[in-house]
């Protein structure tokens, strides 16, 4: 199997679930922009301005999930060697929205940090491979697509049949043990459909033997999803029971009078990483209470909601995020009135 050669400047807007992708979102350096030297309020602003771009992203907010993944990163990699047992698998699990798709990447992004700083220096090493799982409907499922799309590798139609691709799992297979591929990200197990699962799961379930790599499984139920899939049928509602697949929980960040220090180290994060010319440390955070009202502490709509005031606070020029402007964004939510005019 031929594979690509290292990421470049324009690897930047592959999809994660590419090599050159993933590469390319592991060495990207976020950096604050310095606010002397960029343009005026007053001055026009162009698509490519620093400011924009950089709050277009901003850094990764380090949630209690987030943190909590750099020490499940160092767990895999210590509990990785052979074993009798076999390797571990974990699944991240939680409400949709919540930010669960960013700690399963930032699990991937602190395993192959370690890789790189404990093994000695191997441009082909692949220590992470990240997918999401296929939907094939009307077809027979082939969870090699996504494997071989990540290594670079174009699969072609099974000459038999005209609705299935040419079985990869053997080229995946080999480059995955001479590649030094030791974790798996799968994101989305959820799509799966009731009549996918025991055929997915037997598939990772081999994988997982033949190359002695750990699964880390993302999605919504992915808990109850694991445990039940191999029973062939989708779980009902999670119980909370004790037992199966390891978890890491993401969750809403709470706020109330009485529990409110968590939400405020967030929006201190992210005041912080404001970049605008009438910001003053702590104004954001003095909106704290609204911000959970518009996004009932989900991450992915509070991160959208604040990147987008900030970016038309540089465009308009009032270059300060206000409650009026954040009330102004498409992103977040009105309990009162979901359907409020803009």
């Amino acid at each position: 199997m031929s594979l690509p050669d290292a990421p470049d400047a324009a690897d930047r807007f592959l999809p994660p679930t590419t090599r050159a992708g993933w590469q390319a979102q592991l060495d990207r350096v976020i950096e604050l922009p310095d606010l002397a030297a960029c343009p005026p309020a007053e001055g026009p602003v162009e698509l490519d301005d620093p400011r924009l771009l950089y709050h277009a992203t901003m850094r990764t907010v380090q949630t209690p999930a987030v943190k909590k993944a750099v020490a499940v990163a160092r767990r895999l990699w210590l509990v990785g060697g052979p074993r009798s047992e076999g390797p571990l698998h974990l699944a991240v699990d939680g409400p949709d929205e919540t930010g669960m798709t960013t700690v399963l990447r930032q699990i991937g992004r602190a395993y192959e940090r370690i890789a790189r700083d404990r093994l000695p220096a191997d441009p082909k090493r692949i220590p992470v491979i990240h997918i999401n799982t296929p939907l094939a409907p009307g077809s027979k499922l082939d969870m090699s697509v996504p494997f071989a799309k990540f290594l670079g590798h174009k699969h072609t139609k099974d000459p038999e049949s005209s609705q299935r691709s040419t079985d990869m799992t053997g080229p995946v297979c080999h480059v995955m043990k001479t590649r030094g591929t030791r974790l798996v990200l799968v994101d989305g197990i959820d799509r799966l459909d009731n009549s996918e699962l025991k055929t997915a799961f037997d598939y990772f379930g081999y994988l997982s033997a033949e190359c002695n790599v750990s699964f880390v499984y993302c999605g919504v139920g992915s808990r109850e999803i694991v445990n039940e899939a191999r029973r062939g049928k989708r779980p009902g509602p999670p119980d909370g029971g004790a037992g199966g697949i390891p978890t890491l929980a993401v969750n809403p960040i709470p706020y109330s009078t009485d529990d409110y220090e968590l939400f405020h180290q967030v929006v201190k994060a992210l005041d912080e990483g404001l970049c605008l010319h009438h910001h003053r440390p702590g104004d954001l955070l003095k909106l704290a209470a609204h911000l959970h009202r518009r996004t009932g502490g989900y991450m992915k709509a509070l991160s959208y909601l604040v990147c987008q005031s900030a970016q038309e606070a540089i465009e308009t020029g009032i270059e300060a995020i206000t409650e009026e402007l954040l009330d102004s964004q498409l992103v977040g939510r009105f309990d009162d009135d979901p359907l409020r005019p803009w």
